[in-house]
């Protein structure tokens, strides 16, 4: 549920704004007693992220006290619903309030555990019964959907059923030798003296079956010649899209600059799949400490851990066999789409965090952890959880935005923003400059003075640099005549010099030369840029930039409103909602 609850009449006041309520709130009049749909808003809410229901308002008449209301026969029959005509029943506080000189009925519902999914109504049973939240009304889930969620219960096995119509001959043995190989020499306890027929059978690529020995999904994924033979669908699809929107056609008509459809094992598609990404984005080069290196628009390694992490991750069953993974580049965002909602007791704010793990495919994923993808011995994936962390530290340290990651019941969209402080542009104007020896430090100092104007110690250690390592990168970026020093000691704020950048003055609101501000508005301004900065770095909640910043939560609070009011921030949800985070302005 959401971190803060505002209340009723700060949630009421803003659904009279909107004429409406919304995805995380439902107001009901009751009147005449308690709707039956109020349980479909119950399960949705579960299902969802949580929302608020409200009884005892009228919608129609703007919100205003409902006639003939009467909170206490509602408030019997909302606990006996809760308790009795759900499951899992929903455990929630339910409150009788005054509201406008009248009684009204609150109930927050939390999100239910994703391992306990579906909540239901009951006497429908949970696959006509489960419901999730569509705009401001209740959609009931697919079948696929609610399958989806029940599978969380159990480990799936989908990737480890052997394929009767496939042979051991499918195998390519240039991907089975090499995995022989491995094996063998890393744990020789398990596998010496074994036939290969045996050794993949332990590894999960073969089953015994009453026809013989037999490949299994995920052994004819990571190991056939050509897997689409037998499954069709199981393919990585490419488009590099010339507009912001699917769909958005060039002058000459054409829809994509690039249409690739990749298919073969699982480690020729990775690899095809990011060069085909690598094809399509800009690329500049910027010397880094005794070496030069090329930067894009997405780290490589961004690229190819979504990939991997989706083709290892996606739903197998049999629902989803004709759904393949989508990666899309548009000009701001590359979007990377797997059929199959998030497994086990994961929802999409774990993501990321390093004691997170959770295989979908626990064959599959045991075999990527041991097929090499080329010569030099690399595996496909580490199969440690440690794909999304790899993804984080990455686009941090190349000044990017964290990716955003849509997670419903029958699908996982992962969408990385392009707005980067070191893309290509920026990178080759730090080439431009001439300096040598250049740390990592540096080069994200130089790119938020050239994007933001100006760059601050707390900016920069937002970033993953560490205070002192902070201090001396910018201290030696005006040694060098690169950038100069304003401000006092302790709320110091550092700009490009005239000899240091050629800089774009256009990209920056320029006004007249004013007097030194005052030592609080040093402090206010270098506060609020390094919100902003903690924001762009991916820590998007109220608390997590506190934390991030070191500052006192209600400072941060006040500095999050005076930029929201200011239209550099804005809020990802409603106002009322306790799980509030916050954006960087997307027009």
């Amino acid at each position: 549920m959401p971190e803060l609850a505002e209340s009723t009449s700060t949630i009421i006041a803003q659904a009279r704004r909107l004429g409406a309520d919304h995805v995380n709130l439902e107001v009901k009049a009751a009147g005449g007693g308690l709707p039956k749909s109020t349980a479909e808003t119950l399960s949705a809410f579960a299902n969802g992220t949580g929302g608020t229901l409200v009884l005892g308002l009228s919608e129609q008449d703007g919100f205003a006290t409902a006639a003939g209301f009467d909170a206490a026969r509602i408030s019997d029959s909302l606990a006996g619903m809760c308790a009795d005509k759900l499951e899992p029943p929903v455990r929630a506080p339910l409150n009788v309030e005054e509201f406008e000189g009248n009684l009204i009925i609150r109930l927050d519902v939390p999100e239910l555990d994703p391992a306990l999914k579906p909540c239901f109504v009951r006497d429908r049973g949970a696959y006509q019964g489960s419901f999730i939240r569509g705009g401001d009304g209740d959609r009931r889930l697919s079948s696929y959907e609610v399958t989806q969620l029940l599978s969380n219960r159990s480990q799936p096995t989908d990737d480890g059923a052997p394929v009767m119509n496939a042979s051991l001959q499918d195998f390519a043995p240039e991907l089975v030798g090499p995995l022989l190989e491995r094996v063998r020499i890393r744990n020789r306890r398990a596998f010496a003296g074994l036939e290969d027929s045996e050794v993949l059978t332990r590894l999960g690529a073969a089953r015994r079956t009453e026809a013989g020995l037999r490949p299994t999904l995920a052994g004819l994924l990571c190991l056939a010649t050509y897997p689409q033979q037998h499954f069709p669908q199981l393919f990585i699809s490419f488009v590099a899209l010339p507009g912001s929107t699917f769909g958005d056609a060039l002058p000459d008509g054409r829809r994509f600059l690039d249409n690739q459809s990749i298919d073969g094992p699982i480690p020729f598609m990775v690899q095809d799949a990011v060069a085909a990404v690598e094809r399509n984005m800009r690329r500049a080069s910027v010397v880094a400490g005794l070496g030069r290196s090329d930067r894009y628009d997405y780290p490589i390694e961004v690229i190819r851990e979504l990939v991997v992490n989706a083709v290892m991750h996606r739903d197998y069953s049999s629902g989803a066999l004709g759904t393949q993974v989508q990666i899309e580049l548009y000009p701001d965002r590359l979007v990377v789409k797997s059929p199959g909602g998030l497994y086990g007791g994961v929802d999409a704010s774990q993501l990321g965090t390093e004691d997170v793990s959770s295989s979908r495919n626990a064959w599959l994923a045991k075999l990527l952890a041991e097929v090499p993808m080329g010569p030099g011995g690399e595996v496909v994936c580490e199969n440690r959880g440690s794909g999304i962390p790899a993804v984080l530290r990455s686009l941090r340290d190349a000044g990017m935005s964290p990716p955003e990651f849509d997670a419903a019941p029958a699908h996982l969209f992962v969408r990385v923003p392009q707005h980067a402080l070191l893309d290509p542009v920026v990178v080759a104007w730090i080439g431009a400059l001439g300096a040598s020896g250049l740390n990592d430090a540096q080069h994200l100092a130089l790119a938020m003075m050239r994007i933001n104007g100006s760059v601050s110690n707390e900016m920069l250690r937002v970033w993953g640099v560490e205070r002192h390592a902070a201090t001396q990168a910018l201290a030696d970026l005006v040694g060098r005549g690169l950038a100069v020093k304003l401000g006092g000691r302790r709320y110091a704020r550092y700009e490009l010099s005239g000899q240091g950048a050629e800089r774009d003055l256009d990209l920056f609101d320029v006004g007249p030369a004013t007097a030194e501000p005052s030592k609080r508005q040093q402090k206010l301004d270098t506060q609020l840029a390094a919100v902003l900065e903690a924001v762009r770095a991916g820590n998007t909640t109220s608390r997590a930039i506190a934390a991030q910043l070191g500052l006192g939560y209600q400072t941060t609070l006040r500095r999050i409103k005076l930029l929201r009011d200011a239209g550099q921030l804005e809020e990802t949800t409603h106002r009322h909602s306790r799980s509030q985070s916050y954006r960087l302005p997307t027009h």
